[in-house]
């Protein structure tokens, strides 16, 4: 029976997020391509992006998303947005880790080469809504 916990594939579900995420990032100016990989059943999707039309000055800037539903369907979503470009990278991150309390949080790297984390609370775990969410984020911390 469809949607019930046996044929429940977390494959295939973080694949459908995958793509919802790609769509919703193709929607976006500041996105010039975007491409899920591999081909057949999406693990991660890359966003090259054009952050000059927000006023910043950066070269070779790309968003790099992985989305993992969970083992079962009532588990917490693994994700991370990470942001790369040539002076620096940074991301919002959602899995078991010891670096803050909780499974949020947002990763910068430093001058030094390390990375620092801060706590992140995420409004919404639906991947096209958080999609949004993170752009405005990334905006924000561009620009300051």
């Amino acid at each position: 029976m469809p949607g019930s916990p046996s044929s429940y594939d977390p494959a295939e579900t973080s694949h459908q997020a995958l793509r919802g995420i790609k769509q919703e990032l193709s929607r976006n100016p500041i996105v010039t391509t975007v491409q899920g990989f591999p081909s057949g059943q999406f693990t991660q999707v890359v966003a090259e992006l054009d952050v000059t039309r927000w006023g910043v000055d950066r070269e070779d800037a790309t968003l790099t998303v992985r989305w993992f539903a969970g083992d079962t369907p009532d588990s917490k979503p693994e994700f991370s947005f990470h942001y790369g470009d040539t002076h620096t990278d940074f991301g919002w991150h959602h899995h078991e880790q010891n670096h803050v309390d909780g499974w949020g949080h947002f990763q910068k790297r430093t001058d030094s080469g390390e990375y620092e984390y801060t706590t992140q609370r995420y409004p919404s775990y639906t991947p096209r809504r958080l999609v949004w969410e993170v752009l405005d984020w990334l905006s924000t911390e561009l620009q300051e």
